[in-house]
């Protein structure tokens, strides 16, 4: 089960797949995680997170 979306440019919005990149081929800016929220909200709850 993975909540991995991708990578996305912090400055200029570009998407990447999740690999090995750290840098925005387009500005150089750094790339942050992207996640599939609505995905973790489904999948768990505070009483879930608290029993484990």
């Amino acid at each position: 089960m993975s909540y991995l979306k991708g990578l996305r440019c912090k400055q200029c919005g570009t998407r990447y797949p999740a690999d090995q990149s750290f840098v925005c081929l387009e500005c150089f800016g750094p790339l942050e995680v992207s996640y599939d929220y609505s995905k973790i909200q489904s999948d768990l709850s505070p009483k879930i997170i608290s029993q484990g």
